[in-house]
């Protein structure tokens, strides 16, 4: 019986060091999962939100104290260092052993405006390499733990300061061959490792990819696209005579250079033009003589009584601001001016009269605008329009009737075909999608919105063979 007792407390002792030991690794687990958790969260939120470059992320911390490096050129002085964890305003993280944690950092997605455009198109360098591979990779946070002897090296890593607190290889280990405390680009792309603990091995990482960031990017820039489109849809359609309408789309080509858009072109890139609309076909009439035909300014001069008609061709094929009263110089007594939309035609008319006047006017045609607004160059900077296609509804162009009635219907998103124009932007490219010019929609969008001419557009969850995300414009 003795000898059975001792049995049963020797299996009972193995068990509890056991069980004890797995609750130690699981705490510890934890403590680095806390904190990788909160970095990311916060590398997240300052990519969105950044104001000149949504999708950047900050250079490393070289010198260990919390504050992302400066660049040097148009270059982070390191790929490789500490998360600045004071730039990011957290806490200082770190992980079980109570180390900082580090962050290596692909170049494409640096905060620097001489950098490559980032939109969704943008590819990260970073590979990381082991049990679960991933390519394309962002930024990778690595939890160093504690001080062991490198694959290769003769001496455990010294971590004193000031002399060796710095120095990635006294942190970062070596698995299969790739060095995590070495940032070497080959053929373009920077391998990190992650492999099982071992005595000298006890790295870990966790990869922040293009799927955990650019979603929310694109889903801002879509809405500062669509906004000023709405903005000058209605300031259009407060003004009499005129209606509000949304332009012409350019046809799918070339992203790059999509150019204005084209008569009944419902679906394709945002029109894009820097050629500003003229005045054409300007006539006057009694004591009125007018210049500037064939330019967007008309400087006329009238005495005592007259007239002037002018108009503006191919009012719908670009982004326009609305037009403006005339500058007035002079006497005006009897005097008239308006704007009218001739649909039919798709052109702009000026009409003036006048039976008592002695004055000078100048005649502005309506001003170019772009397809992103003034307050978000960072859109025209990294090229967001590359990745953004554009719909309109049959109601809401030029010459439809300005509603969603009858054989003039709007534009559906799963629901109610009520929306009168969309912003979608197309993600990046996923698996067998390869965007080549000329452009063809099924290599930009997914499911039935690669059908759009029926204007049934759909809003699904991000997956492996959908990263579609339309916004609507109006209402």
């Amino acid at each position: 019986m003795l000898v059975v007792a001792v049995v049963v407390m020797g299996a009972a002792l193995i068990i509890v060091k056991t069980l004890n030991a797995a609750t130690w690794r699981a705490d510890r687990l934890r403590v680095t999962n806390a904190s990788f958790a909160q970095a990311k969260e916060a590398l997240i939120a300052r990519a969105v939100a950044d104001d000149n470059r949504p999708g950047s992320l900050p250079c490393p911390d070289t010198d260990d104290d919390g504050v992302a490096e400066l660049f040097a050129g148009n270059q982070c002085p390191s790929y490789i260092g500490r998360l600045p964890w004071r730039t990011l305003d957290v806490p200082d993280l770190r992980d079980a052993e109570g180390e900082r944690l580090w962050y290596v950092l692909s170049r494409t997605h640096r905060d620097h405006a001489a950098a490559e455009p980032i939109n969704s198109n943008t590819v990260g360098e970073i590979a990381v390499n082991g049990a679960t591979p991933s390519s394309a990779v962002l930024a990778v946070l690595i939890a160093p733990g504690r001080p062991l002897i490198r694959a290769g090296a003769p001496d455990m890593q010294a971590r004193d300061c000031p002399a060796n607190c710095n120095s990635a290889i006294n942190y970062l280990d070596v698995a299969g061959g790739i060095d995590n405390a070495t940032w070497v680009p080959v053929g373009g792309v920077v391998n990190v490792v992650t492999a099982p603990e071992s005595d000298s091995f006890n790295d870990r990482l966790l990869a922040i990819h293009s799927d955990d960031i650019m979603p929310l990017v694109e889903k801002r820039a879509a809405r500062e696209i669509a906004l000023p489109m709405r903005d000058r849809y209605e300031r259009w359609q407060a003004i009499p005579g005129l209606k509000g309408f949304y332009p012409w789309a350019a046809p799918f080509n070339d992203p790059a250079n999509p150019g204005p858009g084209v008569n009944n072109t419902l679906h394709g890139h945002l029109p894009v033009s820097a050629t500003q609309p003229v005045w054409t076909s300007v006539s006057t009439s009694g004591l009125v003589s007018c210049t500037g035909e064939g330019t967007p300014t008309l400087v006329c001069n009238v005495l005592l009584i007259g007239s002037i008609s002018a108009r503006i061709e191919n009012i719908a094929t670009r982004f326009l601001e609305p037009p403006t009263l005339p500058h007035v110089g002079g006497l005006q007594v009897l005097t008239g001016s308006s704007y009218t939309l001739n649909t039919g035609a798709q052109r702009m008319q000026y009409q003036y009269s006048a039976l008592l006047a002695i004055s000078g006017l100048t005649i502005e045609a309506p001003a170019l605008a772009s397809w992103a607004p003034a307050s978000a160059p960072w859109l025209v900077n990294n090229q967001w329009n590359q990745v953004a296609t554009y719909a309109i509804s049959e109601g809401h162009k030029i010459n439809g009737p300005g509603a969603c009635t009858g054989p003039n219907p709007c534009i559906s998103i799963g629901g109610a075909a009520d929306k009168e124009a969309v912003v979608m932007m197309t993600g990046r490219p996923l698996a067998g999608q390869v965007r080549t010019v000329p452009a063809q929609v099924a290599q930009y969008l997914e499911g039935a919105n690669t059908t759009p001419a029926d204007m049934a557009l759909v809003r699904d969850l991000r997956t492996t063979v959908f990263n579609d995300q339309p916004v609507v414009v109006r209402p």
